[in-house]
């Protein structure tokens, strides 16, 4: 019976020990599972490289998107859609885009026109998926727009001699009886660092316990061996002035802490005890996580009697960037959040020297980047600005706002020090800086209750959702979809009973129609009875609150907007001659005006004197620079206008063009014997064609006017070899195309590239143009196999800095500044 009674308490007990632990192991698997949940879906990152942070009212708010894979920092290809808009100081949309991303780069232009008051603007950058998470992913930065007419001096505020300070101990616990960590944050009345302030801690009787010194961005730290009851002072010293804080943080008499040091293969984090406290916390299951919204690991805490547990881990296998310790007690509760960063492992590639060249009235400029990978997609866009520019003050490059911002919460001023010429000191600083942030931008409470479901999808184009108005006795109907944008016609065959049918990844430009006919059963087209609901149908609003820093300038400074600055577009100028000299024009030229309104290309319309001169458009097109070709009964169009003699088969993707008879071959619009060029785009009553053999022979009697776009600006890449637009003569004895289909407004639509046009001043020498001036904005620069880029800017008569940015499909980021010291004598 005895052996009996020890057998049952000794299973008793260990099915107690099995229990404890299953239970452990199950909360374990709770947090993890909880956190992996969470972060289990992929995030994406944007950012806008702008030309500049300061604009003058007139000039061109030149960007380049960039959208990223939040994981693996590589460009991302799930989301087409971005959302580009700019909000004055209450909140309120000033302009707004939806820009196409392919490859995970786009870019455009915001004209700083009418709508637009001196002041400090935030420009904003995110995508439809963004908005299911409360990390700062998308992107925020203030601008500032100075409207000559009502300042007559560029000026900025005076910093005041005051201070703030705030001290934040690490880990956000001052625990009593051990040694803690204070970070320390000194700003001026402007909300800026404020650099080198000596700062000395007194303790009771007023005893000098330490000293410190913030760095050029107001940051530092100092040691403390907290105690209770014991009122802490610290005294600064700022223009021969000396300021008094108290520490105003509480001291704990009970908790843990998190420390950390480093060495150059190793992270050392101590999570430090009392002795008030052992008792308390002896032999309990903590956890602290190891995570960066992608990998974790998680580990055991377990005090026995010592008051301090330390865990090593290789450097190696930890994340490049931010690293985030989150400490949880027995309860998986986060109790304390310490943040770390590792810059092995991103690969920033730099380039060669620069090389230079001078050509009749510009510069070539040559970079090599030898490191990149010939076979990855990359881009890169360059700003191109006086070397003495005060107008490129932006707090971020590329690398901070990818690999930091994202991961903090707030604001960061100059983010992108810590990642320009990058040393131990910077390395040190960036740790002072992560230790003063306190939790990170993972909200503990928000990953413990996070949706089951995600209510904003990713979005690829535009989704359309037909509707079918009219019923059919046929037991299926088919309905075409014209070429719209960028996007290809498409066929769709839908039964009796279908209600409604829908349109996928629809690409279409601002000012596009979207064109739909019903195929009859003899195979012609006619107008279709439908109506259609676009998926998104607006510009979605950003409601995630994001603090941010307005440009920051120097003290004091007065810059006089006396240079007269001469803004060029094309379709303002057109005009203004016109009114000038309306008492002179034609009404051919009036109509021009009026139909070359929000055109790209230039308007022909064909006159009475035109009919009479040629027979046929194509004849017409070749006296206005278009070379047609016109054999085997098709139809193609280029830029050019030599004719082509004996010409090829024409077809509608890149074609050959090949002299074939036995005299020698004639030079063709390229200035060889045979080349691949692509024909342009053609489109007949806006629709674009895809079968063009209609055009071959085609009276110039039923034509109205032509728009021809030799550079296919605003066509996108189905515009990429020029785009011609033929309007019908609605005297002519041919059908009007437009009565074939049915044509909808889109209530929204991408918005097409634009050219940068660069202003024109008055004086290229002075010192506003020097520091507020544009040389140049390259946004979409792709380097060749040999990593070569070169492009060409007007002669500038100042020194000039590169501004240099860019992604690779690898993962590889690109990020420097160089300048250019140019002979003055070019």
């Amino acid at each position: 019976m005895k052996n009996a009674s020890l057998f049952y308490k000794f299973l008793f007990c260990t099915v107690i020990i099995l229990n404890g632990y299953s239970t452990v192991a199950q909360e374990k698997n709770n947090l993890l599972s909880a956190y992996q949940n969470y972060t289990g879906n992929p995030r994406e990152v944007a950012y806008l490289h702008l030309n500049k942070s300061t604009y003058i009212k007139g000039e061109a708010i030149g960007f380049t998107a960039y959208v990223f894979d939040k994981k693996d920092k590589k460009p991302s290809n799930l989301t087409t859609n971005l959302y580009v808009s700019i909000e004055d100081k209450n909140d309120k949309t000033i302009a707004k885009k939806l820009i196409r991303i392919m490859d995970g780069v786009g870019s455009n232009t915001f004209v700083v026109d009418s709508t637009f008051t001196s002041g400090y603007y935030k420009i904003k950058a995110y995508t439809n998926w963004m908005l299911n998470f409360n990390e700062q992913n998308h992107y925020v930065e203030s601008i500032r727009i100075i409207d000559p007419d009502t300042e007559e001096f560029i000026s900025t505020e005076t910093a005041s001699n005051e201070l703030d300070a705030q001290f934040l101990p690490e880990s956000g616990h001052l625990l009593h009886g051990v040694s803690n960590t204070v970070g320390v944050v000194v700003k001026d009345n402007l909300g800026y660092g404020v650099p080198y302030i000596e700062g000395t801690v007194f303790g009771k009787n007023d005893e000098v316990l330490t000293s410190f010194k913030t760095n050029k961005l107001g940051i530092g730290k100092f040691p403390l061996f907290a105690e209770l009851n014991t009122g802490y002072r610290i005294k600064l010293k700022h223009g021969n002035k000396d300021f008094d804080f108290n520490l105003n943080q509480k001291i704990e008499e009970k908790g843990v802490v998190v420390s950390l040091n480093r060495t150059k293969s190793k992270v050392f984090i101590s999570i430090k005890t009392n002795t008030e406290s052992l008792d308390f916390i002896k032999n309990k299951n903590y956890n602290l996580l190891l995570h960066n919204g992608d990998k974790s690991t998680l580990m055991d805490v377990n005090f026995t009697d010592n008051t301090t547990v330390t865990i090593g881990i290789e450097l190696a296998s930890a994340s490049s960037g931010v690293n985030i310790l989150t400490l949880f007690n027995e309860n998986n509760q986060p109790i304390a959040e310490r943040l770390f960063f590792k810059y092995e492992g991103i690969n920033l590639l730099k380039s060669n020297e620069i090389s230079t060249s001078k050509t009749t009235d510009s510069i070539a400029v040559a970079l090599n980047f030898k490191n990149i990978d010939a076979d990855a997609l990359s881009n890169i866009s360059i700003s191109v600005l006086p070397e003495a520019t005060k107008s490129y003050n932006k707090d971020h490059n590329i690398v901070s706002y990818l690999y930091l911002q994202p991961y903090v919460n707030g604001p960061i001023e100059q983010a992108k020090y810590y990642f320009t010429d990058i040393d131990a000191k910077k390395q040190f600083e960036l740790d002072n800086l992560l230790l003063t942030q306190g939790w990170s931008s993972y909200h503990w409470n928000t990953i413990f209750n996070a949706p089951e479901r995600l209510n904003y999808t990713f979005e690829q184009g535009i989704r359309y959702k037909v509707n079918i108005n009219s019923s059919s006795n046929e037991l299926t109907s088919s309905y075409l979809m014209h070429a719209v944008g960028e996007t290809d016609p498409q066929t769709f065959r839908v039964n009796r009973d279908q209600k409604n049918f829908m349109i996928d990844n629809v690409f279409p430009m601002e000012n596009d129609r979207l064109y739909l006919s019903k195929v009859k059963s003899n195979g012609e087209l006619g107008p279709a009875k439908l109506y259609i609901q676009s998926f998104p149908s607006a510009i979605p609003k950003l409601s995630a609150e994001s603090d941010y820093l307005n440009p920051k300038f120097d003290y004091n400074i007065s810059t006089s907007l006396n240079n007269a600055i001469q803004f060029e577009k094309l379709n303002d100028m057109q005009q203004l001659d016109e009114i000038t000299v309306s008492t002179r024009v034609s009404k051919t030229k009036t109509r021009i005006q009026k139909l070359g309104e929000h055109k790209y290309g230039k308007i022909k319309i064909v006159e009475e004197i035109d009919r009479m001169t040629f027979n046929t458009l194509t004849d017409f097109l070749h006296f206005h620079g278009i070379t047609s070709d016109e054999s085997e009964g098709g139809f193609s169009l280029f830029v050019g206008s030599k004719p082509l003699r004996n010409n090829s088969t024409a077809n509608y993707g890149a074609v050959t063009l090949k002299h074939r008879s036995s005299s020698p071959p004639p030079t063709d619009i390229m200035g060889t014997s045979e080349v691949r060029v692509k024909p342009m785009a053609v489109f007949l009553d806006d629709i674009q064609l895809v079968d063009h053999s209609i055009l071959n022979q085609y009276p110039l009697n039923n034509v109205d006017y032509v728009e021809i776009n030799k550079r296919g600006i605003g066509g996108g890449l189905r515009g990429a070899s020029g785009v011609v637009k033929i309007y019908s003569y609605y005297g002519s004895d041919l059908q009007d195309n437009r009565k074939t289909g049915q044509g909808f407004e889109l209530p929204l639509a991408f918005s097409p590239q634009k050219i940068f046009y660069v202003p024109k001043y008055q004086y290229y020498t002075d010192d506003f143009y020097k520091q507020y001036g544009t040389v140049d904005w390259k946004p979409k620069l792709v380097p060749d196999a040999n990593g070569n880029i070169e492009f060409t800017i007007a002669k500038p008569k100042v020194p000039v800095t590169l501004f240099i940015e860019g992604s690779v499909s690898d993962g590889s980021i690109i990020y420097e500044e160089k300048s250019i010291a140019l002979d003055l004598h070019y």
